[in-house]
Protein backbone atom coordinates (compact mmCIF):
# COMPACT_ATOMS: atom_id res chain seq x y z
CA UNK A 1 0.00 0.00 0.00
CA UNK A 2 2.84 2.39 0.82
CA UNK A 3 4.47 1.72 -2.57
CA UNK A 4 1.19 2.47 -4.36
CA UNK A 5 0.84 5.73 -2.40
CA UNK A 6 4.37 6.69 -3.50
CA UNK A 7 3.46 6.11 -7.15
CA UNK A 8 0.30 8.17 -6.72
CA UNK A 9 2.38 11.08 -5.42
CA UNK A 10 4.30 11.13 -8.70
CA UNK A 11 1.13 11.36 -10.80
CA UNK A 12 -0.17 14.65 -9.39
CA UNK A 13 -0.52 17.40 -11.95
CA UNK A 14 -2.10 20.45 -10.27
CA UNK A 15 -0.47 22.77 -7.74
CA UNK A 16 -2.97 21.78 -5.06
CA UNK A 17 -2.07 18.14 -5.51
CA UNK A 18 1.63 18.90 -5.26
CA UNK A 19 1.03 20.88 -2.05
CA UNK A 20 -0.97 17.95 -0.66
CA UNK A 21 1.90 15.60 -1.53
CA UNK A 22 4.41 17.89 0.17
CA UNK A 23 2.20 18.04 3.27
CA UNK A 24 2.16 14.24 3.32
CA UNK A 25 5.95 14.23 3.16
CA UNK A 26 6.58 16.91 5.80
CA UNK A 27 6.62 14.36 8.63
CA UNK A 28 9.49 12.42 7.04
CA UNK A 29 12.94 12.64 8.64
CA UNK A 30 15.32 14.91 6.66
CA UNK A 31 17.37 12.01 5.29
CA UNK A 32 14.25 10.24 4.02
CA UNK A 33 12.85 13.46 2.60
CA UNK A 34 16.10 14.13 0.73
CA UNK A 35 16.02 10.61 -0.72
CA UNK A 36 12.33 10.91 -1.66
CA UNK A 37 12.89 14.27 -3.37
CA UNK A 38 15.90 12.91 -5.25
CA UNK A 39 13.82 9.93 -6.46
CA UNK A 40 10.98 12.25 -7.46
CA UNK A 41 13.35 14.53 -9.36
CA UNK A 42 14.92 11.57 -11.18
CA UNK A 43 11.47 10.25 -12.10
CA UNK A 44 10.25 13.62 -13.38
CA UNK A 45 13.45 14.06 -15.41
CA UNK A 46 13.08 10.62 -16.97
CA UNK A 47 9.41 11.28 -17.80
CA UNK A 48 10.35 14.60 -19.40
CA UNK A 49 13.08 12.99 -21.52
CA UNK A 50 10.64 10.29 -22.63
CA UNK A 51 8.06 12.91 -23.64
CA UNK A 52 10.70 14.85 -25.59
CA UNK A 53 11.73 11.72 -27.53
CA UNK A 54 8.07 10.90 -28.24
CA UNK A 55 7.43 14.44 -29.48
CA UNK A 56 10.52 14.31 -31.70
CA UNK A 57 9.36 11.00 -33.19
CA UNK A 58 5.83 12.35 -33.68
CA UNK A 59 7.24 15.36 -35.53
CA UNK A 60 9.37 13.10 -37.75
CA UNK A 61 6.33 10.96 -38.51
CA UNK A 62 4.32 14.06 -39.44
CA UNK A 63 7.03 15.28 -41.81
CA UNK A 64 7.42 11.84 -43.39
CA UNK A 65 3.65 11.67 -43.89
CA UNK A 66 3.65 15.03 -45.64
CA UNK A 67 6.54 13.97 -47.87
CA UNK A 68 4.82 10.69 -48.74
CA UNK A 69 1.56 12.51 -49.54
CA UNK A 70 3.48 14.95 -51.77
CA UNK A 71 5.17 12.05 -53.62
CA UNK A 72 1.85 10.22 -54.08
CA UNK A 73 0.12 13.36 -55.33
CA UNK A 74 2.98 14.13 -57.73
CA UNK A 75 3.01 10.57 -59.03
CA UNK A 76 -0.76 10.52 -59.49
CA UNK A 77 -0.80 13.84 -61.36
CA UNK A 78 2.14 12.72 -63.49
CA UNK A 79 0.52 9.40 -64.32
CA UNK A 80 -2.81 11.13 -65.06
CA UNK A 81 -1.01 13.36 -67.55
CA UNK A 82 0.70 10.32 -69.07
CA UNK A 83 -2.54 8.36 -69.41
CA UNK A 84 -4.27 11.45 -70.78
CA UNK A 85 -1.56 11.81 -73.43
CA UNK A 86 -2.05 8.13 -74.30
CA UNK A 87 -5.83 8.78 -74.66
CA UNK A 88 -6.72 6.44 -71.78
CA UNK A 89 -9.04 8.85 -70.01
CA UNK A 90 -10.51 6.28 -67.62
CA UNK A 91 -7.11 5.55 -66.11
CA UNK A 92 -6.30 9.27 -66.05
CA UNK A 93 -9.51 9.80 -64.08
CA UNK A 94 -8.65 7.02 -61.66
CA UNK A 95 -5.21 8.52 -61.05
CA UNK A 96 -6.97 11.67 -59.82
CA UNK A 97 -9.86 9.84 -58.16
CA UNK A 98 -10.95 9.43 -54.56
CA UNK A 99 -8.57 6.56 -53.87
CA UNK A 100 -5.55 8.81 -54.35
CA UNK A 101 -7.03 11.43 -52.06
CA UNK A 102 -7.83 8.75 -49.47
CA UNK A 103 -4.20 7.58 -49.56
CA UNK A 104 -2.94 11.15 -49.17
CA UNK A 105 -5.36 11.69 -46.26
CA UNK A 106 -4.05 8.50 -44.67
CA UNK A 107 -0.45 9.71 -44.92
CA UNK A 108 -1.18 13.19 -43.59
CA UNK A 109 -3.68 12.45 -40.80
CA UNK A 110 -2.75 8.79 -40.16
CA UNK A 111 -6.46 7.98 -39.99
CA UNK A 112 -8.67 6.21 -42.50
CA UNK A 113 -12.44 6.11 -42.40
CA UNK A 114 -15.02 3.81 -43.92
CA UNK A 115 -16.09 6.55 -46.32
CA UNK A 116 -12.57 6.72 -47.74
CA UNK A 117 -12.53 2.98 -48.39
CA UNK A 118 -15.97 3.05 -50.02
CA UNK A 119 -15.02 5.94 -52.29
CA UNK A 120 -11.78 4.33 -53.40
CA UNK A 121 -13.41 0.94 -53.94
CA UNK A 122 -16.19 2.44 -56.04
CA UNK A 123 -13.85 4.09 -58.53
CA UNK A 124 -11.64 1.02 -58.87
CA UNK A 125 -14.67 -1.27 -59.15
CA UNK A 126 -15.88 0.53 -62.28
CA UNK A 127 -12.69 -0.22 -64.19
CA UNK A 128 -11.96 -3.68 -62.82
CA UNK A 129 -15.41 -5.17 -63.51
CA UNK A 130 -15.76 -7.45 -66.55
CA UNK A 131 -17.29 -5.49 -69.38
CA UNK A 132 -15.98 -2.24 -67.92
CA UNK A 133 -14.89 0.66 -70.06
CA UNK A 134 -12.25 -0.06 -72.63
CA UNK A 135 -9.30 2.29 -73.16
CA UNK A 136 -9.74 4.71 -76.04
CA UNK A 137 -7.43 4.08 -78.96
Amino acid sequence: MAEQDGDDLLRYRSDDDVIAAMNAWRDLPPAHLKLALQFWNDRVTADHELRMVQEKNRNRLDVMGLIAAFVVSGASVGSAIYFGAMHDYWMAGIMLGPSVFAIMKLFVTRKAGKDDLKASGASLGVVSQPGGPQPLQ
